[in-house]
């Protein structure tokens, strides 16, 4: 599933028709991805201006008019892209928005995402964004403090909790604090688990965002496929790079990695820098 730099991305492919008019919405009526919002209705946006975006951890916000407001969530098999305008509909393709020189496309074969239209600004009453300034540490020693045996992973997965921390960049996270996943937060330094998830975050966003748009691909290749990677990743200093298959290596001591299901999702850890001595 994408996870918030991906997203980010996602993001910032369809925010390049920032300030162009809708001239068509194309949806697919049966498509599952419009749960709450009907397909139809989100002909609403025709001749209105997208006037601005937003991300909050793995969800995004289109602002059209400064009056209406298109969630997209991925789901697992969602993909966006920025194509030209008469872009023609492709399997799978449940929403196109023909713009004045452009169309953006959302994709998704499982139909695991999500479309919703809105009439305020639900994200501000979310909870804070791990790029947020109010995703501080004081914030992060409360969650510890009123979540003591809950084990690592599972807590920096609970979107509640860290917005957008997915499956990889969880398992960084824990790696980069030299701390097994199964640890119990009562066991963990609330001042390390906000250093490095800010780290993380911020990071992840710089290679996987700023970094791939910053190759300037002709518009009709932007695009995000979920599930896969673009050309410019995190570095092999991070175990990123090493976690994937069976075989990968720390970064840090060149140890083979374990793996094992921890809070229900595949999980790769260092055992010489990640001790369990002492949890079980």
């Amino acid at each position: 599933m994408p996870e918030l730099a991906e997203v980010e991305l996602a993001r910032r492919i369809w925010n390049g028709a920032e300030g162009q008019k809708v001239e068509e919405v194309h949806s697919h009526p049966a498509a599952r991805i419009f749960r709450s919002t009907p397909a139809r209705a989100l002909s609403i946006l025709e001749n209105t201006r997208i006037t601005g975006s937003a991300r909050h951890g793995k969800r995004m916000f289109f602002t059209f008019d400064d009056q209406w407001y298109l969630e997209v969530h991925l789901g697992m098999s969602g993909k966006v892209y920025l194509a030209e305008k008469n872009y023609t509909s492709q399997k799978h393709d449940h929403l196109i928005l023909r713009m004045e020189s452009c169309s953006l496309v959302l994709n998704d074969y499982r139909m695991f995402g999500k479309v919703e239209l809105h009439e305020e600004k639900v994200w501000e009453n979310l909870p804070p964004d791990p790029i947020s300034p109010k995703f501080n540490k004081s914030l992060v020693k409360r969650m510890v403090e009123n979540r003591p045996n809950k084990v690592l992973k599972g807590a920096l997965l609970a979107q509640e909790l860290f917005p957008g921390v997915g499956n990889w960049m969880a398992d960084e996270i824990c790696w980069r604090m030299g701390v097994h996943p199964v640890t119990p937060l009562s066991k963990t330094s609330p001042e390390s688990l906000y250093e490095h998830t800010k780290f993380v975050c911020k990071a992840a966003i710089k290679y996987v965002s700023d970094k791939n748009l910053a190759k300037g691909k002709p518009m009709e290749d932007l695009g995000f496929k979920a599930g896969g990677y673009v050309d410019e990743v995190p570095p092999k200093s991070w175990l990123f790079q090493h976690r994937w298959k069976k075989g990968g290596v720390c970064p840090k001591c060149k140890s083979l990695l374990e793996r094992d299901t921890i809070a229900t999702r595949t999980t790769a850890w260092c055992a010489q820098c990640q001790p369990i001595d002492g949890l079980v």
